[in-house]
């Protein structure tokens, strides 16, 4: 007699890690990004055994913490978050300093070069820095792309 179950497929469940304060959905963060974002009370205090994650969520002072639930709010970061603040002055691209103005300058009057074909043109000559410069720590390109078509 066999058993039915012999053959199944194991099935692989992610686990989904939400923030401590917010309860949204976060994403994985490399040390390196926490290392360059922090400021340097902060840093102290940093446990580099362990996950770290990013808070994307707009209204939560949270921006990164770990799976002890050590949390790093916006006081403790070197740089404004993108995803966090509303100043025209927030870069979306940390590297090449595409802010929310001169994006929208670039939208409305078409006087700067094109901030995704600037940025394209960058990376391919391999210039970017977005584990160090964005408090993301991912490329910024979806997040201008994304930026652009909201003024559009």
């Amino acid at each position: 007699m066999s058993n039915c179950c012999n053959n199944t497929k194991e099935i692989n469940i992610e686990n989904v890690v939400i923030c401590p304060s917010c309860k949204n959905k976060v994403k994985n963060i490399k040390l390196i990004t926490l290392k360059s974002m922090l400021k340097p009370s902060a840093l102290e205090t940093l446990n580099a055994k362990e996950n770290h994650y990013f808070c994307l969520t707009k209204d939560c002072d949270v921006v990164y913490f770990d799976t002890n639930n050590n949390m790093y709010l916006l006081s403790d970061i070197k740089v404004a978050v993108y995803q966090k603040d509303d100043s025209p002055l927030t870069p979306i691209c940390y590297c090449f300093n595409w802010t929310k103005e001169k994006i929208k300058k670039y939208v409305e009057k078409g006087i700067t070069a094109n901030p995704v074909e600037h940025i394209r043109e960058n990376i391919k000559e391999n210039r970017c820095g977005c584990e160090v410069n964005n408090p993301q720590g991912s490329c910024c390109l979806g997040n201008v792309t994304k930026f652009i078509n909201q003024l559009t």
